[in-house]
């Protein structure tokens, strides 16, 4: 049967109607594909047919599963005394609203999974005779956690999430094929967009970001052989951290050749996303009373619980061991000896006392090495402290940074705590390296009108470097921006400070963030530092701490720059090995290794999962890093002495002969 056929068939027996429905009535090709039905005895003069019934039985949706797990923190401080899907707008609890149309269209075996408060959904039960699920990871994980906890009950099922208002009911007994709701952007929006479908309309392709496009939304169905392979696929890596971490959405993109989801377009507005308590009280001005009836004016603690204790932070992957680190992108060929003689000079005074003194010999330093003002510097607890500061000090709510993509995590991190929306512009692949889209930045821009753009360079994970030229043209084109370039790993390439001295010095809206941590060696003694103007520099140090970094660090950062004869020795092997290993593994067969301006060599395997040679890799002692790059997995291995890295090599070589090969 005909995806016409079976929708007139289907409208024939969700509304009891005789006949041709109304909506098609006057329309050729439904008025035979309905004559169709009638000589296949699926209906007649009456209506549908005993055997219309019958045969629809096999498109019959067996459940609906409600993901209500989450504590929404843009909804703070509503959602610190109750779950999002409880909230009530324009009249009707959001998941009761949900629950109603789906009982409506002839749903009635409902699953709830739950995490976040629990008991505040127990009432369902009794009201709407729905089953629940708790799962007990819900602060730990994303919403494949809840997938997880509800997949005995994934069969031909609904799934959809607690808090999105349907404007329509969309739901029906009946479904043709699986399928993802889908709502047309004309302008840009940082949701998973479908960037291509095939003949049939089965998604292809979504990536995250985009405009003039269709974005996923609201409810997907799985039929039953769709929930069978997600199972499968979630069952076979439920023990990868990666796969717990992840949406459904990435999970799907992940899998998306073997998970066939239709795009269904649903009309503008039809479905509805509330990301904060302002985005509601402007879709339904009667909600801010409903805040009121909920939030205790007495509890001063729920009161001023700050929304920007939200977000999701960025952490790095714990471990204990201390060989074999490749994923931390630390400087494994050490720092200079003379940052040890340091150590041996401290006495009690380091220790007990604060760093008052008006001559800071770091900045000195810094000031000589790089013929930079010491008026340009300001220095830090790392560079993620820099960073931090630069983000906490500029960006206010709604304000957008500009990151690249694939990228560091962390910049999104900091934004969200300033309740910041990230846009990413694309770091392409190319036939040997990776290279900026300087046009996608520049376009993203002028949609945009970012309030910071980061810049990293080289790049982080793809070790590839931007020219001095595209990012002035960046700075020129984006005077009401701030350009943040993130140098944390300048120390191997271009020693040169000549194009830094002059765009610090030229430009007011730029900074410069760098660290220790990597080239110097020295990730443990928490030093970075910043070079931008110095009213900027004024402006950043409002967020600095009250007393000097660390003194004994200073010391050991100012050992470390003094070193400079270490340094290019380091500096020499370094990019050395580097090299080395890089035209190594590129005559490894289904590999793809990147050139890299930096310690570490950014890999694409061919017909091989990623995934595996990683797991494999850690088994046997060597930690490497995973990076989703748009919707491919990527490795990122720190570059090590020449004798760590033929180790790699040959455990790299054993990872794909013994399962990383699909």
């Amino acid at each position: 049967m005909k995806e016409l056929e079976f929708n007139i068939l289907r409208t024939m027996a969700e509304k009891n109607m005789i006949g041709l429905p109304k909506e098609y009535e006057d329309i050729q090709e439904f008025q035979l594909a309905h004559e169709k039905l009638i000589r296949d005895g699926y209906a007649d003069s009456t209506g549908i047919t005993d055997s219309g019934k019958e045969f629809l039985k096999q498109f019959k949706v067996d459940n609906a599963i409600i993901m209500a797990a989450g504590y929404s923190a843009r909804c703070m401080p509503l959602s610190n005394v109750m779950p999002k899907g409880l909230f009530r707008v324009k009249g009707e609890i959001l998941i009761e609203r949900e629950i109603e149309q789906l009982k409506q269209a002839g749903i009635t075996d409902i699953v709830v999974v739950t995490g976040f408060m629990h008991e505040k959904f127990q009432y369902l039960e009794e009201k709407y005779n729905v089953r629940l699920v708790n799962n007990p990871d819900f602060d730990k994980y994303n919403n494949m956690a809840s997938l997880y906890a509800a997949r005995e009950y994934m069969r031909s099922s609904y799934i959809l999430c607690s808090d999105n208002y349907y404007e329509q009911n969309v739901f029906h007994q009946y479904l043709y094929t699986p399928h993802y709701s889908c709502i047309y952007s004309d302008s840009y929006c940082d949701e998973f967009c479908v960037t291509a479908v095939d003949e049939e309309g089965y998604i292809e392709e979504i990536h995250r970001g985009g405009e003039r496009a269709w974005y996923t939304i609201g409810d997907a169905f799985f039929d039953a052989s769709f929930s069978r392979r997600f199972c499968q696929f979630m069952n076979e890596e439920w023990e990868n951290l990666q796969t717990r971490n992840m949406l459904m959405d990435d999970f799907h993109i992940k899998h998306i050749k073997d998970l066939k989801l239709r795009k269904m377009e649903r009309p503008g507005r039809s479905i509805l996303e509330f990301d904060t308590l302002e985005e509601i009280k402007k879709y339904d001005p009667s909600f801010n009373e409903f805040i009121m009836e909920n939030i205790d004016n007495d509890n001063v603690i729920i009161k001023t619980f700050t929304k920007y204790a939200d977000v999701k932070s960025y952490h790095s992957v714990p471990t204990e061991q201390l060989s074999g680190r490749l994923h931390l992108n630390e400087n494994l060929f050490g720092p200079s000896p003379k940052c040890l003689e340091v150590l041996q000079q401290v006495s009690m005074e380091d220790l007990s006392l604060y760093n008052l003194s008006h001559k800071d010999e770091l900045v000195d330093a810094l000031s000589a090495s790089s013929g930079i003002s010491g008026n340009n510097i300001f220095i830090h607890n790392g560079s993620a402290e820099v960073i931090k500061s630069i983000f906490s000090i500029l960006l206010n709510e709604s304000d957008t940074v500009l990151i690249p993509s694939p990228g560091w995590s962390y910049y999104k991190s900091v934004a969200d705590a300033k309740f910041a929306k990230c846009i990413t512009y694309e770091v392409c692949e190319k036939e040997d390296r990776y290279e900026y889209d300087l046009m996608d930045l520049l376009k993203k821009a002028e949609e945009c009108h970012p309030k910071i753009i980061v810049i990293t360079s080289p790049h982080m994970p793809t070790g590839c470097e931007i020219g001095y030229g595209d990012i002035e043209k960046v700075i020129t084109e984006n005077k009401d921006s701030v350009i943040m370039v993130d140098e944390a790993y300048c120390g191997y390439g271009d020693d040169s400070n000549e194009f830094e001295k002059m765009i610090i010095t030229k430009y007011s809206n730029v900074v410069i963030t760098r660290t220790f941590s990597k080239f110097y060696g020295l990730a443990n003694i928490r030093i970075g530092y910043g070079l931008c103007s110095y009213p900027l520099r004024r402006t950043i140090g409002l967020d600095l701490p009250l007393f000097r970094a660390c003194g004994l660090s200073r010391k050991i950062a100012l050992a470390a720059i003094e070193d400079k004869e270490y340094c290019a020795r380091m500096k020499e092997e370094t990019i050395a090995v580097r090299d080395w290993f890089i035209s190594q593994l590129n005559a490894v067969d289904h590999v793809k290794a990147f050139q890299s301006g930096s310690n570490f060599v950014f890999i694409r395997l061919e017909g091989a999962d990623a995934d595996q040679v990683r797991a494999f890799m850690e088994e046997n002692g060597i930690l490497i890093r995973l990076f989703t790059d748009k919707d491919a997995l990527r490795l990122r291995i720190t570059v090590a002495p020449k004798d760590i890295m033929e180790r790699v090599l040959f455990q790299l070589k054993r990872a794909l002969l013994c399962g990383g090969l699909q």
